[in-house]
């Protein structure tokens, strides 16, 4: 055991008679302590961050194409119908008429309250059963 576990610092331990200048190395000692930091940086780069910026890229673009009679869905659940838009430069305020009949009612959202357009997302084609 005592045998292996000298095998393995000799293996890890760096080597001290090499110059200061680097001379003798393959000058990449200290570079591949770091590589595992920077694999997981770019893990979780490549699979949370990069996703979530594309996400909400998109849902901009789908607010800037917000037009008066769009159906839409907001973060508290609720489904209306675009009835006013203010420009952006103005303000971000959206009038949406809730409600199919004649007591239909307008409540006043701002544009980031807006989850989606509804009747804008393609429909999900079923898979054929073989």
């Amino acid at each position: 055991m005592w045998t292996s576990l000298f095998v393995l610092s000799a293996l890890f331990a760096q080597d001290d008679a090499a110059p200061a200048g680097g001379g003798g190395g393959d000058g990449l000692g200290g570079m591949v302590q770091f590589l595992p930091i920077i694999a997981l940086f770019a893990l979780a780069y490549f699979m949370l961050m990069r996703p979530q910026m594309q996400q909400e890229k998109k849902r901009q673009e789908m607010l800037g194409q917000l037009k008066k009679n769009d159906k839409v869905l907001t973060t508290a659940g609720m489904y209306g119908v675009v009835v006013s838009l203010e420009e952006k430069e103005k303000g971000d305020k959206v009038v949406l008429r809730v409600g199919e009949d004649e007591k239909a009612i307008k409540i006043a959202f701002t544009r980031a309250s807006i989850v989606k357009v509804i009747g804008d997302e393609k429909p999900v084609e079923a898979s054929a059963k073989s």
